[in-house]
């Protein structure tokens, strides 16, 4: 006991150290974010954006200097671009691909802003010092594209991969207990299997001609090339920049600072302006009706939103609904955008948000509009919608689940560890980790799962206003991209944010004429906010170190597992 209180009371001094610590930072970083008017935006001026390594769909970060340093969200970007094409102040964009690790979504969005900015009027121009295929996709939108001399572009192709840890179990001495359904729903293979399914390999062939189709017709139209040009480069390989250039897949070679010194004017000053100097100069109080966009990203989970190391950010079912209930109160709101960027999740989290978005549709209209990927648990999200709107590149489907168990006796005995049981009741060993299910404990499982999936199949076909047979058919794990998912009435037209924010408008009776804003959930976090969240966490630091942690293990999980390789 007295061990005990000690690690509880030292464990109590650090977590207020740090929380003391992280308060006057907060404090001197408020103070200088502070100092200083809004930028300003000169005439003739060049709106650069430079994406380095991930993008961010949605920042919530208070913007102050040392915490919140990483590049532009995608929807700043978006939102940038939308407002510079009719800023008489910008007059191109200079799109500054560095390394940057996109998914085929969110390249589409930003060809989407692109193109409307390019309607205006006004030139993009694209650098990049390596091009993979998605990163190309992008480029290929603008009026010209640059490689340095040293630069490449990647036209290797596109590859689907999965890891697999049977091996490594078997080693180990642990064994799944595991049921699916069904035979497409190939996130639970890699504990089962040591290589892909036949029904996996498939959809993993239907989903890649999909999107090396759309790829090489996409940038083939962009670039004006003829018949068989995509094909002829793509038998290179990388190809060096001259032989780009000789492709027509690129307009000219020249380093990333002649570049930029071409955006100089005549006294050597750079017309440059970065997205986030161009946030502050343009961020003002604006009238008409309001749209909500409520964004969602990461593995659904119960509770708050935040970050786990086994599978990243995660979306707490709590703040999505508290999101959506905050947009259904607010009456200057007139219709909400559910942004889903999820491969799933636990199916409970996933049904409650499904369930909020069915109540927040009996108020307002709600549109899902569907990132990079939005399926399994992210579908479930989703069906109950007034509208849903996928971009052509999105993953979407995956309408199974598995659920499971892994036994570790084997491991456990390989330790030197044993346990033993005082049991009552029909199935108390039913979710025990030293146990493979009984026969009796199985035939409950598989009953239960399939009435949950009888049950969610014949829900989509209520909402969706399908027969049951035709969402089975569609269902049971099949991954989709959104063009074969409109084919398959899983949503109703394709189309990026802009556009889901434009049936928002009409589903809501919007004049066509109105000017139309968007606000977004969930809310940017302020300082206080953010010290709040820091003292929970050490809160919750302690917690573990003084108690240890249990996790459930008994629930049933809807998630995709495809790893797409660029």
């Amino acid at each position: 006991m007295l061990g005990r209180f000690l690690r509880l009371l030292l464990a109590m001094l650090i977590c207020q150290v740090l929380i003391l610590c992280m308060g006057l930072f907060l404090i001197g970083a408020a103070v200088v974010s502070r100092e200083g008017g809004a930028p300003v935006v000169h005439e003739h001026s060049t709106l650069q954006l430079e994406i380095s390594g991930d993008l961010v769909e949605y920042a919530t970060l208070p913007d102050v200097p040392f915490l919140n340093d990483s590049a532009p969200s995608l929807t700043a970007m978006v939102e940038a671009l939308d407002h510079a094409a009719t800023d008489h102040r910008i007059e191109s964009v200079l799109l500054d691909l560095d390394f940057a690790a996109l998914g085929w979504g969110s390249a589409e969005e930003l060809r989407g802003a692109i193109g409307r900015f390019r309607a205006a009027g006004k030139p993009v121009f694209a650098f990049g010092p390596v091009l993979d295929e998605v990163s190309y996709y992008l480029a290929a939108a603008c009026d010209s594209v640059y490689l340095p001399p040293q630069g490449k572009l990647s036209m290797n192709g596109l590859a689907m991969e999965s890891m697999y840890y049977k091996g490594l179990m078997d080693k180990a001495g642990v064994r799944a207990n595991m049921h699916r359904i069904g035979a497409y729903k190939s996130a639970v293979e890699p504990y089962v299997r040591d290589k892909m399914s036949d029904p996996a390999r498939r959809n993993a062939e239907w989903l890649l001609d999909d999107l090396w189709t759309e790829f090489r017709d996409t940038v083939a139209r962009d670039r004006k090339l003829g018949p068989g040009a995509m094909d002829e480069a793509a038998e290179l390989g990388t190809l060096q920049p001259e032989e780009a250039l000789d492709a027509k897949l690129i307009d000219d070679i020249r380093y990333r600072q002649d570049l930029e010194d071409s955006f100089r004017d005549d006294s050597g000053n750079s017309r440059l302006v970065d997205v986030s100097t161009y946030e502050k100069a343009i961020k003002a109080k604006r009238g008409g009706p309001l749209i909500a966009v409520v964004h969602t990203a990461g593995f659904i989970q119960s509770g708050r939103n935040g970050f786990n190391p086994a599978v990243g950010t995660t979306m707490g079912d709590e703040s999505v609904v508290s999101d959506l209930q905050d947009a259904v109160d607010d009456d200057d709101v007139k219709a909400i955008v559910l942004r889903i960027d999820s491969p799933g999740g636990e199916v409970l989290a996933s049904d409650v948000i499904g369930n909020a978005v069915e109540r927040a549709k009996e108020e307002k209209p709600i549109v899902v509009s569907m990132a990079d990927v939005a399926a399994s648990g992210g579908y479930m999200m989703a069906y109950r919608a007034s509208r849903i709107v996928a971009l052509p590149n999105t993953l979407t489907g995956s309408i199974g689940s598995f659920t499971g168990k892994l036994n570790l006796h084997g491991l456990y005995s390989k330790l030197g560890l044993t346990k033993d049981f005082v049991t009552r009741g029909s199935y108390p060993l039913l979710d025990s980790d030293y146990h493979d299910w009984s026969a009796d404990e199985e035939t409950l499982v598989v009953r239960q799962h399939w009435e949950d999936y009888d049950r969610w199949i014949g829900d989509i076909a209520v909402n969706r206003g399908l027969e049951p047979a035709q969402v089975d058919s569609v269902a049971r794990g099949r991954v989709w991209s959104g063009r074969q998912a409109l084919d398959r009435k899983l949503v109703d037209e394709l189309g990026d944010l802009h556009r889901a924010v434009q049936v928002a408008a009409e589903l809501a009776s919007l004049p066509t004429d109105a000017n139309v804003h968007t606000t977004h959930y969930p809310r940017p976090l302020t300082l206080f906010d953010l010290f709040e969240e820091r003292n929970q966490l050490f809160s919750a630091a302690a917690a573990h170190w003084t108690r240890g942690v249990k996790m459930p293990r008994a629930a049933a999980y809807s998630i995709l597992d495809w790893r797409l390789s660029r």
